[in-house]
């Protein structure tokens, strides 16, 4: 005989057919008998399962009544007295709800293999067609309330605990879908939405499980009055970091920088790079300075491309120009780092350098803060504060003026170096200003000759060897003669 109590109560017998149990106290009776396969159910349990608080004046009588017709309703002499009480003689596996917590406990096992306990916790879950005991009906039992409650509970954390395998091995898109059911079904579930949030970042779909998180916080907020778990909150921040991108068996090398490649060379600043990265090492935050178009940016950019080897969580460009005087840093870094700060629920400013700090506070990263003369304070604000949260940061900065923070090391930009004005050919062409003159020139103009070395040299004494100034006159070369 085998016994179906997740979903609608089923009997098959031994023969392929079906027994009919009536009444909800008769199947409340054999539903208290099953879940105890073998064992002996003491009558006290018994009369508080089917009648709680509210038993008959007879109730051993009335209870003795109701075994009699359960034995009629079953086939074979499947249900025993005993003195103490009552007993159901099936196999333990002969009844859904004791197979499915066995198959659990197995599956949630971490001494199984991902493939094992995805099939076993697979399998248990495949047993339920339905709510447990939805049919049974025992309005007044407190025991049999807190049976189903039990049984519902288990079933969503084989549902949680089945997803962290099946994401493990590389089946996180397969999930997603009957994952946000469950999630629809328990909002305030975390387990249930760190499954899915895991599912969604397996399956390459990082902004999906962003939203889900913060409606999750939006509702836990709404109705508890408390904010997400450490071990959500932990969760968020690692899918921040990315660190949930990577599947099973497979190394998925991360992205370390978002410098963009350049397309011209870089011409006379060799030492300039040397004496930077020698400050970088000893120094947490570091200002190029000088004036505009003197090459600040672009040395930065190609220290840090340099470094990127020594850099395990790499180097990020924080672009200002492009943020008003009251723009948000924190914002342009996130940014810039490829947070997707818009995903974050339209978080306040003032939280913005929070969720900045959390994502970023392990990394062993160098961030590069272009262009900050405009928004000098704010600047100076944000690199303190990250500095001091993030152990392993470290910050290049470029603007026209020091930020002014303790510990702060400055390397001022000269100018390219020029030829005197008795310079012989070769020192003329030696000269980084004239070399990078050449170079830039020869891109627009194929035919120009070593005879003109004199005019390259006057022409970048006359733009006092600015390398901006210097491209600009290079590029005018396409329409006009030297």
């Amino acid at each position: 005989m085998q016994i179906g109590m997740l979903g609608p109560l089923e009997v098959r017998t031994d023969d392929g057919g079906s027994a009919d149990v009536p009444g909800a106290r008769l199947r409340g009776l054999l539903v208290a008998l099953a879940l105890k396969p073998g064992h002996v159910v003491p009558k006290a349990s018994l009369i508080d399962w089917i009648w709680g608080e509210h038993p008959p004046a007879d109730a051993t009588n009335a209870l003795q009544r109701l075994v009699s017709r359960l034995r009629k309703a079953l086939p074979g002499a499947v249900v025993e007295g005993r003195t103490e009480g009552y007993r159901l003689a099936v196999e333990p596996d002969a009844v859904d709800a004791v197979r499915f917590e066995r198959l659990v406990t197995a599956g949630r096992s971490r001494t199984e293999e991902p493939p094992r306990r995805a099939r076993l916790l697979g399998e248990a879950l495949g047993l339920w067609r339905g709510a447990a005991m939805q049919d049974i009906g025992l309005r007044e039992s407190a025991a049999f309330d807190a049976a189903v409650a039990r049984l519902q509970e288990l079933r969503l954390t084989a549902a949680e605990e089945r997803a962290d395998a099946e994401v493990a091995l590389g089946h996180g898109a397969e999930m997603v879908t009957e994952l946000t059911d469950l999630v629809a079904a328990h909002p305030l579930r975390e387990p249930l939405v760190a499954a899915l949030m895991r599912a969604l970042a397996a399956a390459g779909r990082d902004s999906e499980a962003l939203l889900v998180y913060q409606r999750t916080r939006e509702a836990l907020a709404d109705a508890l009055g408390v904010g997400p778990s450490p071990e959500l909150a932990a969760l968020h921040i690692a899918l921040l970091r990315g660190e949930l991108r990577q599947g099973p068996g497979q190394r998925e090398e991360s992205r370390k920088t978002n410098l963009r490649a350049e397309l011209t060379t870089f011409v006379g600043r060799g030492a300039d790079v040397a004496a930077v990265r020698g400050l970088i090492a000893e120094h947490r935050l570091t200002t190029v300075i000088g004036p505009g178009g003197s090459g600040k940016t672009r040395l930065a950019t190609e220290t840090a491309r340099t470094l990127l080897g020594d850099l395990p969580d790499g180097a990020w460009l924080v672009e200002l120009a492009a943020i008003g005087a009251d723009g948000d840093v924190a914002q342009a870094a996130l940014t810039g780092l490829g947070l997707r700060d818009t995903l974050l629920g339209g978080a306040p400013k003032a939280e913005l350098a929070d969720r900045l700090i959390a994502a970023i506070r392990e990394r062993d990263a160098l961030l590069i803060l272009d262009n900050c003369e405009h928004v000098i304070e704010a600047a100076a604000v944000f690199a303190h504060r990250v500095l001091g949260e993030c152990r392993r940061l470290r910050i290049l900065a470029t603007s026209r003026e020091p930020l002014g923070i303790t510990g702060e090391a400055l390397w001022q930009v000269e100018p390219l170096g020029l030829p005197e004005g008795d310079a012989s050919p070769d020192e003329i062409e030696s000269s980084p200003a004239v070399q990078l003159l050449r170079d830039r020139a020869g891109a627009v103009r194929r035919d120009l000759a070593v005879g003109h070395r004199t005019t390259m040299a006057r022409v970048c004494r006359a733009l006092d060897g600015m390398p901006l100034a210097i491209e600009l006159a290079a590029a005018r070369l396409r329409t006009m003669s030297i």
